[in-house]
């Protein structure tokens, strides 16, 4: 390894500890954010207070000259880019954006730029040409996996599904759906799917659930039981009355929905102690939760296209994976993954 390689390594992992540290981000978050700041330091000096080389891509024609937008920063060049990574669709541009300063800062500020003018020409057409952008200081080359070949062993799985009751076959299917259609084929790695699939593993996540409440049903707690309940919870506050405590008592014990659903179907799954730390990493963490990035990503609480924010996003990813490919080994016969930070 060369002098400059392990200086570059060495940087990269202070930084990620000095963000594990500091902003209390998980390793996975931490040195994710700190390859998009190396990235920034390796932003070109000759480009000045630009990003160049921003592909804007789409199923439209190509400017009869340079289009600049004063207002926005962006100016956008006339001729068709060929052979770029951007693959498939009719029209390849490429666009340069000023930029306030050359920082992670500056690049969220040019992002957001971008995807108004973007957004801006989607409401005009209606929304019946596609359209997207590309920047290698922002997006890199995307990541992507070419599989095994299919062969006889997927034939257990699959003949597997075809065997369980219609009401459980149904909601797995589902879920077998939901993780196989969002990620990009492989020519496409350029386009962001990191939303598309944390949203889809959700579902896929809900399907799972519902089909371990049909396969073993919950038993509910009668009236008086749940009196006994609200009664304890409110005794182990001191008898308190507030409006969190009357909120959190309605979601816990009064009509718990989904959440009380999908408690019972991981301890199902996994036993007491697991199911307790995967619930609480699906609910109970605030904004860092399973299901509050789900809403934030449904609610336009994300921006859909900053690095820090997929970053964010990526990062839980890898927990709500785990949760869902175990899930799935409950009902299909295959090589789930292990998960080292369960207790069983």
């Amino acid at each position: 390894m060369s002098e400059t390689d392990d200086s570059f390594h060495k940087r990269l992992a202070e930084r990620t500890g000095e963000l594990q540290s500091r902003e209390d981000y998980d390793w996975s978050r931490a040195s994710s954010v700190a390859w998009l700041e190396e990235r920034v330091r390796l932003w070109p000096r000759d480009w000045g207070n630009e990003l160049r080389g921003v592909l804007i891509y789409g199923d439209f024609k190509a400017p009869a000259s340079t289009v600049g937008y004063p207002s926005l920063g962006i100016t956008v060049l006339p001729e068709k880019q060929e052979n770029t990574i951007v693959q498939g669709p009719r029209m390849v541009l490429e666009a340069t954006v000023s930029v306030k300063e050359r920082s992670v800062p500056g690049l969220d500020d040019a992002v957001t730029r971008i995807n108004l003018l973007l957004g801006s020409y989607t409401l005009r057409e209606w929304g019946n040409a596609s359209c997207g952008w590309w920047s290698w200081l922002t997006h890199d080359t995307g990541g992507g996996v070419i599989g095994k070949p299919l062969d006889e062993t997927l034939e257990k799985s699959a003949a597997s599904v075809l065997q369980m009751s219609e009401g459980v076959r149904a909601r797995v299917a589902s879920a077998l759906f939901w993780v196989r259609e969002p990620r990009n084929m492989f020519p496409s790695i350029y386009r962001s799917d990191t939303l598309r699939i944390f949203s889809a593993y959700w579902n896929a996540f809900e399907c799972l659930v519902e089909a371990v409440c049909v396969f073993q049903p919950r038993k509910m707690p009668s009236r008086s039981e749940k009196q006994v309940m609200i009664d304890e919870f409110f005794r182990q506050r001191g008898g308190k009355i507030t409006a969190e405590n009357v909120q959190d008592c309605f979601r816990e014990i009064v009509d718990p929905g989904f959440r009380g659903k999908a408690r019972h179907a991981l301890e199902v799954c996994f036993g007491s102690e697991a199911a307790s730390k995967y619930y609480e990493e699906c609910f109970a963490q605030g904004m860092q939760s399973l299901s509050a990035i789900r809403n934030a990503i449904n609610h336009g609480d994300i921006d859909a296209e900053n690095p820090k924010e997929l970053i964010r996003v990526s990062a839980r990813q890898s927990r709500l994976w785990m949760i869902v490919w175990r899930m799935f080994g409950q009902f299909i016969p295959f090589a789930a993954p292990v998960d080292p930070e369960a207790t069983t």
